[in-house]
């Protein structure tokens, strides 16, 4: 006849329990990476400028030192000036700084055409968001 052995409980337990912190550790290794890095927290810049029609914002968004977001917005600019102009920064000129690192960006930005104002309150805001982000890169780099 065979001998039979008994389950262990304290094993069992055990083995439930290492198991759990595999998961937990498997789980959060990306988050608690994010935070002891601080990677993965996008900053967001903004800055305005005096356009034709009214106020031109400009919004820069840098994650991992690198562009994630630029936007113009000037929602009281002239339709068939400013308005396709901040149109044209957003959909051709803004998208080829997309992944970009930070500080090594041109602040300089060709103006579009027939829209002088609105060009020089999008550059404008443009440069003083790349040099805030440029500016805090500094300081972190210094820090760590």
């Amino acid at each position: 006849m065979a001998v039979q052995a008994e389950p262990n409980k304290k094993g069992i337990i055990s083995l439930a329990v290492i198991i759990v912190l595999m998961i937990l550790i498997t789980a959060l290794s990306n988050p608690i990476y994010q935070a002891l890095s601080k990677k993965g927290d996008g900053v967001t810049y903004t800055a305005s400028g005096q356009g034709y029609g009214g106020e031109v914002i400009i919004t820069l968004t840098v994650e991992d030192e690198r562009i994630s977001d630029l936007t113009a917005q000037g929602e009281f600019e002239t339709p068939a000036i400013g308005q396709k102009a901040i149109v044209q920064y957003n959909e051709t000129i803004f998208p080829k700084l997309s992944d970009a690192y930070i500080d090594e960006v041109s602040t300089h930005l060709d103006a579009v055409s027939g829209a002088t104002i609105t060009s020089g309150a999008v550059s404008a805001g443009f440069q003083e968001v790349v040099e805030q982000a440029q500016a805090a890169l500094g300081s972190n780099v210094m820090k760590n």
